[in-house]
């Protein structure tokens, strides 16, 4: 079997494995993101509990896929460096790891303030948008 396959099979739980545990394989292994997610959906096992809070915390139907909530009060260190990094409107996954690690915040918050901003985050490093 391969070696990327029985990772994912150690690490899925529930036919399920969250986007932590999948940058986790990735590293562990020496690959991309984006070979695991391809793996992953080739498994038919769904990527979970998005990072950046953007989907896979619950039914979609009831509103609840999403951790993202509508914000009052931006960052304004955040919100410059977005502006500064996106095109077109877009910001991509790894952009928004980057500006958490520079400025050492959550990446839910980067993700949270992105959207918020009304930026279209893409590509996800998983390959999920």
């Amino acid at each position: 079997m391969d070696r990327l396959a029985q990772r994912i099979r150690e690490r899925a739980h529930d036919n399920t494995m969250p986007c932590t545990a999948a940058h986790a394989v990735a590293w562990e292994l020496d690959v991309s993101p984006q070979k695991v997610g391809e793996m992953l959906n080739q498994m038919q096992i769904p990527i979970t509990l998005c990072q950046l809070g953007l989907f896979g915390y619950g039914p979609k139907a009831e509103g609840k896929s999403k951790l993202l909530r509508p914000m009052t009060r931006l960052d304004s260190e955040i919100e410059a460096r977005l502006r500064a990094r996106e095109r077109d409107g877009r910001i991509s996954c790894r952009t928004i790891w980057d500006i958490a690690r520079e400025l050492n915040v959550e990446r839910l918050v980067v993700g949270n303030t992105a959207d918020a901003m009304g930026l279209r985050i893409t590509p996800c490093q998983l390959g999920c948008f």
